[in-house]
C-alpha cells in the first residue's frame, strides 16, 4: 500500500510539472523584444560557454523560455521568479549539438491577470571555437577605499566556479597585482606585491621565487610585466607613480608617471638588462611582446614636466626589433602617435599570430580604467591601418586580453552603472570582425547588483592554476632573492644613470 501510495504521489507530480513546463495553447503575441538581463540576445557563444543564465525584466509573475536548435533539441525553462537558470549538463549537451549554427530563444510570461505573452523570437550563435576554460583577475574595491580585502582569482569559463589563487589576508592585507602568464599558460605566471612582504613571485612550471626586481640602477622593480614566448625573458616598466584626486571633471581619480623606462628580466640568468632606446627621458611604458618574440611593442610620452597640464600627456604607440638569440636590439618603428589620433595610446596587446595588435585610446594619460572616454581599438600589422572596435559604450572599456587561440578576446567595462568593471566577451575572426559582447556569466542574475569588487586585469589562461595560496604566501616570506643588473650595459646612456638605494618596500598603485 505504501508503494502504490508513493507511486501515485510520484506519477501526480511529474505530470504536473509536464503541465507546467507546457507551452500555453492560448498566447498574445507581442510586438517587441522581451527586456532581459544581462542582454544576452544576437550574440556569438564558445560551444565550451558556462549557460547565459538571465533574469527576465517585465510585469509578470511567472516567466517560460524555450532554447530551440535547428535538429529541433530544446531546453525549456520555467520560472516563478522569473530568473531563467538553465541546468549545467543540458546546456552543454544542447551546444555540442548546435556548433556552428543558432539557436533560438522564446520568452512567455504569464501577468498578473493570468494572460500569457509571447516576446518577439531572437536568436544566438555557438561557435566551434572553443574559449580558454580559465580567466585570471584580481578582485578589488570599487572607488578609491583601502585593499582590505583583495586577492588574485581565477574563475571557470564553463561552469561557474571561482577559486582564489592567493589572497592578501595571507601575505598581510598588502596590494597585489600584475598577474601575467606566458602564452596563457598557467604553469609560468608573476604576481607583485606591494608593501611588505614586497617583491614578485614568480611561478615556472612548479618551482615558486620570490625576487626583488629592483636594483640600485633601476628607479623601481618591475611594474608592468609581459613575458618572452621563450619563457625565459620577462620585459618590465620601471616607474615612478603618482596620483591625484581632481574635484572636478569625469575622473575622480589620475594616475600617472613622474618617470618610466622598460627593463628585461632574464630568469636562467637572474639578470635585469635594458638597452638606451628603452630608457631614455621620455617615459617608456607597458611593454609586450610580439609572439614571435622579434618585437617588444611599447608606448611612450615626453618626460614629466609639473608645468604640463595632465591633459596634454599623451602616448605613442611604439616598437623595437629584439634578437632573442644573442639578446641584442634593433631599430625602433613608431607605429601610431598621438599627433595622428588626438588621443593617448595605452595597454597594446598583440594577437597570437601576430596579425593584430588591440589597444585602448583616451583623452590623455595611460591608466584608463579610471577614464570614461577610454575606448578600444584594433590595428592590422601588415597594413598599420587602425579603427575603433565596435565594443565601446558611453563608460570605461580596458584591460582587454587574447585567448591562446586568437579567437575570443576579453575586456573590462563598466558600462553596466558607471562604477564596477566587469568582464566581457566577443569572438574574433581572422577577418578582425567581432561579434556582440556578452558579460561573464553569473549562475544567479542577482550576483551583478550585489557585488561590491571590481574584475581587474582579467586574462585568459588555458587551465587552471595549481599551485597552492599557501605556497605562494609561504615563498612571499622566504629570503627575498635580489636580482642583478647588467654589468655589460652602458649605465651613463640610460635615464636612470644616478646610482640610487631603491627602498622594496615603496608601493604602486596598479
Amino acid at each position: 500500500m505504501i508503494i502504490l501510495l508513493v507511486s501515485v504521489i510520484v506519477f501526480f507530480s511529474v505530470r504536473y510539472l509536464l503541465l507546467r513546463d507546457r507551452i500555453p495553447a492560448e498566447i498574445i503575441q507581442a510586438d517587441e523584444f522581451p527586456v532581459i538581463f544581462p542582454d544576452y540576445m544576437g550574440i556569438t557563444v564558445p560551444v565550451n560557454n558556462a549557460p547565459l543564465n538571465f533574469k527576465i525584466l517585465e510585469q509578470a509573475k511567472y516567466g517560460l523560455v524555450v532554447f530551440s536548435n535547428p535538429e529541433n533539441k530544446k531546453i525549456i525553462v520555467r520560472s516563478d521568479n522569473l530568473k531563467i537558470t538553465i541546468p549545467l549538463k543540458r546546456w552543454r549537451r544542447f551546444l555540442e549539438a548546435t556548433i556552428n549554427q543558432d539557436y533560438t530563444v522564446d520568452t512567455y510570461c504569464r501577468n498578473e491577470k493570468g494572460r500569457w505573452i509571447k516576446y518577439k523570437t531572437y536568436s544566438n550563435h555557438v561557435s566551434g571555437d572553443k574559449i580558454d576554460r580559465y580567466i585570471a583577475f584580481r578582485h578589488i574595491n570599487a572607488g578609491y577605499i583601502l585593499w582590505e580585502k583583495m586577492g588574485i582569482y581565477q574563475r571557470n569559463l564553463e561552469n561557474f566556479r571561482k577559486i582564489p589563487i592567493l589572497r592578501n589576508d595571507n601575505t598581510g592585507k598588502n596590494c597585489m597585482n600584475c598577474h601575467t602568464f606566458c602564452n596563457n599558460n598557467p604553469e609560468k605566471m608573476v604576481i607583485h606585491l606591494r608593501r611588505p612582504p614586497s617583491g614578485t613571485l614568480l611561478y615556472n612550471n612548479g618551482e615558486v621565487k620570490f625576487i626583488n626586481t629592483g636594483t640600485t640602477y633601476t628607479m623601481s622593480p618591475g611594474v608592468y610585466p609581459s613575458w618572452h614566448p621563450d619563457g625565459n625573458r620577462i620585459a618590465f616598466s620601471v616607474n615612478l607613480i603618482r596620483q591625484k584626486f581632481p574635484a572636478a571633471g569625469k575622473n575622480n581619480i589620475h594616475v600617472y608617471d613622474i618617470a618610466s623606462d622598460i627593463v628585461v628580466y632574464d630568469i636562467e640568468k637572474n639578470i635585469i638588462t635594458t638597452c638606451p632606446e628603452l630608457s631614455t627621458g621620455n617615459l617608456e611604458n607597458l611593454p609586450v611582446w610580439s609572439h614571435s618574440g622579434k618585437y617588444l611593442y611599447y608606448i611612450t610620452s615626453p618626460g614629466y614636466d609639473e608645468n604640463v597640464p595632465d591633459t596634454s600627456v599623451k602616448y605613442d604607440l611604439l616598437r623595437i626589433v629584439y634578437n632573442a638569440a644573442d639578446g641584442s636590439w634593433g631599430g625602433v618603428d613608431t607605429l601610431l602617435t598621438a599627433r595622428q589620433t588626438g588621443k593617448s595610446i595605452s595597454f597594446p596587446e598583440i594577437s597570437p599570430d601576430d596579425k593584430y595588435l588591440i589597444f585602448e585610446m583616451s583623452d590623455y594619460g595611460y591608466f584608463n580604467v579610471y577614464a570614461q572616454t577610454s575606448d578600444l581599438f584594433i590595428m592590422d600589422l601588415e597594413s598599420f591601418e587602425y579603427t575603433e572596435l565596435p565594443v565601446n559604450s558611453g563608460e570605461a572599456e580596458s584591460y582587454h586580453s587574447w585567448s591562446s587561440s586568437g579567437r575570443w578576446i576579453l575586456f573590462v567595462s563598466k558600462r553596466m552603472d558607471g562604477l564596477y568593471s566587469n568582464v566581457f566577451f566577443c569572438h574574433i575572426d581572422s577577418a578582425g570582425d567581432v561579434s556582440k559582447p556578452f558579460v561573464l556569466p553569473e549562475k544567479d542574475p542577482d550576483n551583478y547588483l550585489s557585488m561590491i569588487q571590481n574584475y581587474n586585469r582579467p586574462v585568459f589562461i588555458t587551465d587552471k592554476v595549481t599551485v597552492g595560496g599557501r605556497t605562494l604566501a609561504r615563498a612571499a616570506y622566504n629570503k627575498v632573492i635580489p636580482v642583478e643588473f647588467d654589468p655589460n650595459v652602458d649605465i651613463d646612456a640610460l635615464s636612470g644613470a644616478t646610482r640610487i638605494e631603491h627602498d622594496v618596500t615603496k608601493e604602486h598603485t596598479n
